[in-house]
């Protein structure tokens, strides 16, 4: 994996999670480029680019950015086809439906992003670049398990169960933390998944560090917080989580409160698999 394929990659591990704060990754001079939509226009420097950007974000509550797949189209391109998440402060409208299909190119040079292209309907960012064939001829039969697990950690955040289950295996298992249990099937995960959010009216799982071990594993590392029912108090747990995918489906989710021991599990599950 390229370095400039990482940088992006790791924009999209904040942009996921609402966090619009870092902009080291963007070159002073960046170019910033919105094609179609409501807003279409030109922006360069990275001032002019912020302020675009404050004022698209404080439109929305909860703005995020979640990446389906990612294409290195060269050394210094990368293609991100995106949806986005979100609910106008005015309109109460909310996204993720009638705009889930965007695009974003990133043109990198020496680490740093110098130019975005934002395109609303992907099909465009597609016929733009001459991928309309590509686009089903080159996806991957093993989707990229980092990417799954994006998905998964988007869905919870969202709330979306529907999304969330169907990344599990219909035989899949669920091994919770320490007095959580063990759940089989898609059937029983899914009213886990219903009463753990449910005792929350706000949460979020924030990951620190997601590793793909190679076979199929992937180690995750990250902090719970949420805000139990009823209360003005909010909790926060730090955990790892052990993931087996197969035919791009979780086989088998093993959640640990000791993040050493969950490494080690990790680790040793991997050589296992090889």
């Amino acid at each position: 994996m390229s370095a400039n394929l990482d940088l992006v990659r790791s924009i999209y591990a904040d942009w996921e999670r609402g966090n619009w704060s870092r902009a080291g990754w963007a070159d002073p001079e960046i170019e910033y480029v919105a094609t179609g939509g409501v807003e279409p226009g030109n922006w360069r420097g990275l001032a002019e680019v912020a302020v675009r950007w404050r004022s698209h974000l404080a439109a929305w509550e909860d703005y995020r950015m979640v990446a389906d797949e990612y294409r290195q189209l060269d050394a210094e391109r990368v293609l991100v086809l995106q949806r986005v998440s979100g609910k106008g402060k005015r309109s109460g409208i909310e996204l993720g439906q009638a705009w889930s299909k965007h695009a974003c190119l990133f043109d990198l040079q020496d680490g740093k992003v110098i130019r975005m292209v934002f395109y609303y309907d992907r099909d465009r960012a597609l016929a733009d670049l001459g991928l309309e064939r590509s686009a089903v001829a080159e996806e991957s039969t093993m989707p990229d398990p980092l990417e799954l697990g994006q998905r998964l950690n988007y869905a919870l955040n969202a709330r979306d169960i529907d999304a969330a289950i169907s990344l599990f295996a219909p035989d899949a298992v669920f091994d919770g933390p320490e007095t959580f249990g063990v759940f089989e099937g898609r059937g029983a995960i899914r009213g886990l998944f219903e009463e753990w959010l449910g005792a929350y009216d706000e949460f979020e799982w924030e990951v620190e560090e997601r590793r793909d071990l190679g076979s199929g594993v992937v180690l995750s590392v990250g902090r719970q917080r949420g805000r139990p029912r009823g209360s003005t108090g909010w909790v926060q747990i730090r955990g790892a989580t052990v993931v087996t995918w197969v035919d791009g489906l979780i086989e088998r989710s093993t959640n640990y409160l000791n993040v050493d021991q969950a490494r080690a599990a990790a680790e040793r599950l991997a050589e296992e698999r090889g």
